[in-house]
């Protein structure tokens, strides 16, 4: 909670959650470090518009279109990468194409959370109307307004310069994260969220 965002943990505390869901042959979209693929008991090949070779990653454009075959995949995880693309309607309908029939997929996106040169924000509304091709499709909200106030106030407090100071008022919030933890506020949901978990089915 500390050097990680809340997004981030709770991100991969639902990846973990519905792992079990995820079997067989495996693609991993945009991983260009493939740091979930421990969690899943499947074969996974991983792609990426970057090269890593020690990772096991290989080249891979989603929006284009990949190589593999009609329905090559049992399942599919796309972890906060369509916000990136310019044409996040082309690599759903790759990932569609990339499914067996009755394959499964996560997608997450982010919402409420700090500019990191992505090119748009998923609305939940917008991001399952847009996943409408798919048979079945589930949405799960990460996190909740305390969540996303936490999260601004940690990416400020850790952008002060005076580490003193940085210190001061890192103690001075810290009570609001034990609040946090203490009621399970993370459970809470509300109109706020920091991102967005979807589960589809083809």
């Amino acid at each position: 909670y500390v050097y990680k965002t809340f997004h981030r943990l709770l991100l991969e505390q639902l990846i973990a959650k519905h792992a079990y869901q995820i079997s067989g042959s495996m693609l991993d979209v945009g991983a260009l470090n493939p740091r979930y693929n421990h969690l899943f008991k499947a074969s996974v090949t991983s792609v990426d518009i970057i090269v890593n070779e020690k990772l096991g990653v290989q080249y891979g454009d989603i929006e284009k279109g990949l190589t593999f075959a009609d329905g090559a995949f049992d399942s599919i995880i796309c972890i906060e990468v369509l916000e990136y693309l310019d044409d996040y309607q082309a690599a759903i309908t790759e990932i569609h194409r990339l499914l067996k029939p009755g394959g499964k997929a996560f997608i997450s996106v982010p919402f409420v959370y700090r500019d990191h040169t992505d090119n748009l924000r998923f609305t939940e509304k917008m991001l399952t109307r847009k996943l409408d091709m798919f048979s079945a499709v589930s949405s799960i909200r990460i996190g909740n307004g305390y969540i996303v106030v936490w999260d601004i106030l940690k990416k400020k407090i850790f952008g002060i310069r005076l580490k003193p100071l940085r210190y001061i008022f890192f103690l001075l919030f810290l009570p609001y994260l034990g609040l946090l933890k203490l009621f399970n506020v993370h459970k809470i949901r509300d109109d706020f969220y920091s991102g967005l978990f979807m589960i589809v089915d083809k």
